[in-house]
């Protein structure tokens, strides 16, 4: 399928080009009021000048110049008369007038390419509010005004936001572009502030629109998941709405609550049971508040649609690894800390679900022989007696299960079976713990209370019920899991290096400056549940890819890997497989692993490139059977910095299984007869 037929299917048929480079009038923003060109100007305007001005823009009147500079009335008047004013006003527009000229050039560029493949398409300056309730796709210039500095990112945030605030539910795609390398640290703070869904944004540099299809590269990423963006962004309004409607009808419920309803409840309940007023009335609110949540036919209509999902065509991430997964886990198995300072009853000086940890720098020992109980500077543990035995001391000894702490590495992730809560903040560090079903002790509350007082261990989190109940369960009863939430997947930084067969057969390196942005492997599960690794690079390392092999000399590639190569460089099979990430099930450092083509088929290439773990390539030529499917070969490699864990440790974990034997899919490389032009490919 062709772009444009993709672009077609997916609903993108018109686009606005947005860049301040489309006004015909200049702002004191896009001047600057600092420039010395306009003091010059100041000083060299005649009475008479200085009149016609005043005519034009009464406005300026007696008032003082360093105020005038920075009125956009003014800068436009003194535009508007600059040929009668003459040469003195040509300095103050020069840097202006120039930087139009180039930012005219790009528009124009863009709006070509955009025509090209079926759009129609509109340009607009700052007044683009109109255009942008239609547009399918708008692309936007990072920063309004020649300064190019954080108020002219914030006007081009600003307008944006409001332009598609009253289509939020169905919202455009958007590429930033702009002439500036600040845009690659500012596209986050971009879509973010302007409330973009990530796999709906991209960005270019207006240089990368001249020499290559950077900017047709970014629409497919863009069309290929336009529906899914689509559906995903009116999940994301439907809850900001919903959430807004659920908090007030959860408000005006509470506020029917009269003081004497509280006392009732305080007398015949609270006392009895010895929960503090305050605590129970936050936890009533929080399940109010989720009952009304869920009453938001809005958000459940639009969370239907996501159940839609199947397969999704992952877009390339902007970034190697991230922690947002782990981050949302946390969350959901963990109270806030500041919740920690309403008590769980009056008298038990923990709550069910707290987690006990050694205060820095204590004694260890020491703690464990007046507690008796297995705490260290790296274990923690658990409250798990009820809560209603936790009220009014009601419970003679306190039942604690002990954890390990473990920093979020692919040495310490697995899916098996283990008890574990995957991911909590302790002491301001992500974390996840490994609790040990097997290792159970207790304390007197005297004890405990003791120890809190005197500062030698603390709570430092506490879980949600539905987390604690699973753990007290599993060490209670053995019930299973009950409300657990899967872990994210493990991740690692790698190095990549890419190379190509070279005419004698060797691989030699094809540099790849972006791929300095690094590259992450993921370590996760399939469908089956089967241990699954893949690697996956930045959206400019793939881009850098791509390029790299596009702007290599054909001739440079040895005969018998040219079928391949050119496989690569006249499909979008090779694109495609950087975007969604490589499988690396078993892949090492023993032999190569063929890549399969997707296309290629049809066309006798089945295998178009290979990859390495950890492999040293030897100093000869490759195998013919492994030179004709050399398209281009990655080598991965561990990132050797003492503490990131690599292949050999990820293996020795479990998560990887060992490199299996040479297969039909695994082949040697090194050694044999020399390559073969003629011989079949894939």
């Amino acid at each position: 399928m062709s772009l444009q037929e993709l672009l077609n299917e997916r609903g993108v048929k018109s686009a606005l080009i947005v860049d301040d480079a489309c006004d015909t009038v200049p702002r004191a923003v896009d001047i600057g009021v600092d420039r010395r060109a306009w003091t010059i100007f100041n000083d060299d305007l005649s009475p008479e000048q200085r009149g016609r001005i005043e005519e034009e823009y009464p406005e300026a009147t007696e008032r003082r110049f360093e105020e005038l500079v920075a009125d956009d009335g003014y800068v436009a008047t003194v535009w508007n008369l600059r040929t009668e004013l003459g040469e003195i006003a040509q300095p103050v527009f020069a840097d202006y007038v120039t930087d139009q000229e180039n930012d005219e050039r790009y528009v124009g560029l863009v709006k070509r390419k955009l025509e090209a493949l079926g759009l129609a398409c509109v340009t607009a300056g700052r007044d683009f509010a109109e255009p942008a309730k239609t547009s399918d796709l708008i692309v936007i210039d990072l920063f309004f005004g020649n300064a190019q500095g954080n108020e002219a990112l914030n006007i081009s945030k600003r307008l944006l936001r409001e332009a598609i605030k009253p289509r939020a539910d169905s919202p455009p795609l958007v590429i930033l572009m702009s002439r500036s390398p600040r845009i690659e640290a500012k596209k986050d703070e971009f879509r973010d502030d302007v409330g973009l869904v990530d796999s709906a944004f991209r960005i270019i540099m207006k240089s990368d629109l001249d020499e290559n299809n950077r900017l047709e590269r970014q629409l497919e990423r863009l069309a290929e998941n336009a529906i899914e963006s689509r559906d995903l962004a009116r999940f994301f309004n439907a809850i900001e709405i919903g959430v807004s409607g659920a908090a007030d009808r959860t408000v005006r419920l509470f506020r029917k609550l009269k003081l004497s309803d509280i006392g009732q409840i305080q007398q015949l309940l609270l006392s009895a049971e010895g929960e503090p007023t305050g605590s129970y009335l936050v936890d009533v609110f929080d399940r109010v508040l989720q009952h009304e949540i869920e009453a938001e036919a809005g958000i459940i209509d639009a969370a239907e649609k996501l159940n839609e999902f199947k397969t999704l065509r992952h877009p390339t991430p902007y970034v190697a690894g991230s922690s947002e997964l782990q981050e949302l886990v946390q969350r959901l198995l963990t109270q806030n800390q500041n919740r920690l300072r309403l008590p769980g009853s009056i008298d038990a000086v923990v709550a069910f679900g707290d987690i006990l940890r050694l205060r820095e720098g204590t004694d260890a020992e020491r703690v464990k022989g007046s507690l008796l109980v297995d705490l260290g500077s790296d274990k923690v543990a658990l409250v798990l007696t009820p809560a209603c035995d936790l009220q009014r001391k009601g419970a003679p000894r306190i039942l604690l299960l002990i954890g390990e702490v473990k920093e979020l590495a692919p040495k310490d992730w697995s899916y098996s079976g283990d008890a574990r809560t995957a991911a909590i903040r302790l002491d301001g560090e992500l974390r996840w713990i490994k609790w040990n079903l097997k290792n159970i002790d207790t304390v007197s509350q005297t004890a405990l209370e003791a120890a809190l007082k005197d500062g030698d261990i603390r709570t430092v989190a506490r879980l949600r019920d539905a987390h604690a109940i699973e753990l007290q369960q599993r060490v209670l009863a053995g019930l299973g899991r009950v409300g657990l939430v899967a872990p994210m997947p493990a991740t690692f930084p790698v190095e990549v290096e890419v190379l190509y067969a070279n005419a004698e057969g060797r691989l030699a390196p094809l540099p790849v400056a972006a791929l300095s942005d690094g590259a992450v492997c993921f370590v996760g599960r399939d469908d089956g549940g089967k241990q699954n690794t893949r690697l996956v690079m930045t959206e400019g390392g793939c881009d850098g890819i791509i390029e790299a092999v596009a702007g290599l000399d054909g001739n440079q590639v040895a005969p018998a890997a040219r079928t391949a190569f050119d496989h690569i460089r006249a499909t979008s099979d090779l694109r495609k497989l950087l975007s969604k990430g490589i499988d690396l099930n078993n892949v090492g450092a023993t032999n190569w692993k063929l890549i399969p083509s997707e296309t290629g088929a049809d066309k006798n290439v089945r295998s178009m490139a290979i990859v390495a773990w950890n492999y040293v390539i030897p100093d000869e030529p490759l195998k013919r059977d492994v030179l004709n499917k050399t398209g281009i070969a990655l080598l991965i490699k561990d990132i050797k910095t003492g503490e990131t864990p690599g292949l050999e440790a990820v293996v020795r974990s479990g998560l990887v299984a060992p490199q299996a034997e040479p297969a039909a899919e695994a082949v040697e490389t090194a050694g044999g007869a020399p390559p073969d032009p003629a011989a079949p490919v894939g």
